[in-house]
């Protein structure tokens, strides 16, 4: 399993959570992929406006198979929610490392 960390400074909340929450726009185009397994969205309770974006995937290749493959709906998606966001930071792709 990897999980792909993304950090936001955001302008509205409300809108940003819809997009980017476990029931999102974002998690609703992932869905159905092979090796999707889920977002999280976590808030920062001593920041307003900073959240984590953690996107679940059986494997890399899953997730890269999946963004090459829809690669305009990709991007398209991307620059139609630019506006949500004052700063993204990816942190990176992780992986488990417990019962490894």
């Amino acid at each position: 399993m990897i999980a792909l960390v993304f950090s936001y400074e955001i302008r509205d909340a409300e809108q940003f959570e819809a997009v980017h929450g476990p029931d999102g726009e974002w998690a609703a185009f992932f869905a159905g992929a092979r090796g999707y397994i889920g977002t999280e969205l976590l808030r920062d309770v001593e920041h307003p406006g900073r959240y984590l974006v953690i996107d679940r995937w059986e494997s890399t290749e899953a997730y890269n198979g999946f963004v090459a493959e829809h690669r305009d709906e990709f991007m398209r998606r991307v620059d139609d929610t630019r506006y949500m966001v004052e700063q993204e930071l990816r942190f990176g792709t992780f992986e488990n490392v417990w019962g490894a």
